[in-house]
């Protein structure tokens, strides 16, 4: 089974490259085959038609990995509820508990 790996992501975005990153670790150590894409958000159109709700996003064969109930689209920067605080990307484990749940 591929994955399709989408990770959207502002121009402003200081977290998207380190989101991408651990995604990479976290696909190889669950052998789990992707492809990878990268879509660069810039206009409130973009984010709307693509119903983006904060850089970075990430999604795994369309559906957002950390979906937030009620979000709007938009411009804007993303903040992710962890154990250390809020952070501007998912940690590891965030993302390995995200995919082993989507893949199961």
């Amino acid at each position: 089974m591929s994955l399709q790996v989408d990770i959207l992501y502002t121009a402003d975005c200081a977290d998207w490259q380190q989101t991408v990153e651990l995604m990479q670790q976290a696909l190889a150590e669950l052998n789990l085959a992707a492809e990878m894409n990268y879509h660069r958000i810039d206009t409130d159109r973009q984010a709307l038609q693509t119903y983006f709700v904060g850089s970075p996003t990430v999604r795994v064969d369309g559906y957002d990995l950390f979906p937030v109930e009620g979000a709007t689209a938009g411009l804007r920067l993303r903040s992710y509820p962890t154990e250390e605080g809020l952070l501007g990307h998912p940690t590891y484990a965030m993302i390995v508990h995200a995919l082993l749940a989507f893949t199961a």
